[in-house]
């Protein structure tokens, strides 16, 4: 642990860096709980979500958990205020705080201010010592839907003398897949049991059916590149130029991962193009005078999907690790994604065997694929039912979690 404390100390201008944009940035942002400093607050459960993507993905767990357990207190915590915008919607009767950063003593302030004794961790979010000292509360401690990409396993196993402790920590990993509990086990993980992944419960939420994005867009051909990251947000724009020549009513509609990029790839786009919107400042009735709109708002994505032909998953086409393709599965959307999937292998190993996806390995390929399924509704259609009954097939994983971890 000494390392990792040591990398603490190091890194702690930059942590403070952080914390003082999130508070220049958000005006609800509470600096004072990162640092520690928490009223106190009393929950029979704790659920740990990193942002807004966790939070969407722990929608399902929470809902059916409080249908089983109505009269219990819930505590949401956050890193982001982003997500924590996210939790007071989704879940308005859940308190929220944000977490601490993770040194010890700021771990340890906030955690004398807590009455609870459990925590769920959503996805793979292991804090050091906030695990140690969870434990030397007497916290039990879950990991739910739990994923390992290879590539962060290999890194764990350079750092062994730090990982394996720290894997030991936690009471249960509940995983994604076999890979993942396998790389859990080898890495000393007392406890692995193969349960799915929660996201494939995610009901799309009625709001997103009622708005209906895509109705609103008329017969024109969309389509969007979700959870983008720098490198990306340039290819798909030379894709849609070229795109547009052959369909010259199409809209390419660009959702950057980080909410901080939002501008540059505005910026970016206005180097090439003349019509573009910003969604917090142009409503979708009004897109049709556009050909690109920037996703620039939070919570959305759902609706971005909904509002789209064919989906480009983001993270992909570098070597990112891609996001999550089973939003655009549940809404039936033809799913297309780059070369380096492995933060998802599994799920979108499946997806591409049963065909309902499909991989480009560069630019001009994804090009390719664009231009070609912008001229087949019927390929659309086919790949887009392909990937909805692989989502559907998938479901139950919150029932799983339910029934393996003890709520008493």
């Amino acid at each position: 642990m000494w390392l990792y404390q040591a990398l603490l100390v190091l890194f702690t201008p930059l942590i403070l860096l952080k914390i003082r944009r999130f508070k220049k940035t958000y005006v609800h942002y509470r600096a004072q709980e990162a640092l520690g400093f928490w009223p106190a607050v009393k929950a029979d459960l704790w659920i740990h979500c990193a942002s807004v993507g966790e939070v969407l993905a722990a929608r399902p767990l929470v809902l059916q958990w409080r249908e089983k357990f109505p009269a219990r207190r819930l505590l949401i915590t956050t890193m982001t205020p982003t997500g924590a915008e996210q939790v007071v919607k989704e879940f308005p009767f859940a308190e929220h705080r944000y977490l601490p950063m993770d040194w010890s003593s700021s771990v340890s302030r906030a955690l004398k201010k807590l009455d609870c004794k459990h925590l769920l961790i959503v996805e793979t979010e292991l804090w050091p010592n906030l695990l140690k000292h969870a434990k030397q509360c007497g916290l039990r401690i879950d990991v739910v839907n739990a994923r390992l990409s290879d590539r962060s396993f290999q890194r764990y196993q350079k750092f062994s003398l730090v990982s394996r402790p720290l894997f030991k920590l936690p009471d249960s990993f509940l995983a994604h897949a076999q890979a993942d509990a396998d790389r859990f086990e080898a890495l000393g993980a007392k406890k692995v049991l193969v349960t799915g992944s929660i996201k494939f419960d995610l009901a799309v939420a009625p709001e997103v059916l009622q708005a209906n994005w895509r109705r609103q867009l008329g017969s024109r051909f969309v389509w969007m590149g979700g959870s983008t990251h720098h490198g990306e947000d340039d290819m798909l724009l030379r894709i849609h130029k070229v795109l547009l020549q052959k369909y010259p009513d199409a809209l390419l509609i660009l959702v950057p991962r980080h909410p901080e990029r939002f501008d540059a790839v505005y910026v970016l786009a206005k180097q090439s193009f003349e019509r573009i919107a910003l969604r917090s400042q142009t409503p979708p009735d009004q897109w049709c005078d556009f050909d690109v709109v920037i996703g620039d708002s939070m919570g959305e994505m759902m609706n971005y999907y909904q509002a789209c032909d064919v989906a480009f998953v983001g993270g992909s086409l570098i070597k990112r690790g891609g996001h999550n393709p089973i939003e655009p599965a549940l809404l039936g959307k033809a799913i297309i994604v780059g070369p380096h999937t492995f933060n998802f292998l599994d799920i979108t190993n499946q997806l591409l065997q049963v065909n309902g996806a499909v991989r480009c390995e560069d630019e001009a390929h994804l090009q390719s694929a664009v231009v070609t399924l912008a001229g087949q509704s019927s390929q659309r259609y086919r790949l887009g039912q392909i990937a909805l009954r692989f989502a559907e097939k998938n479901q139950g994983a919150v029932t799983r979690v339910l029934a393996e971890i003890d709520f008493r």
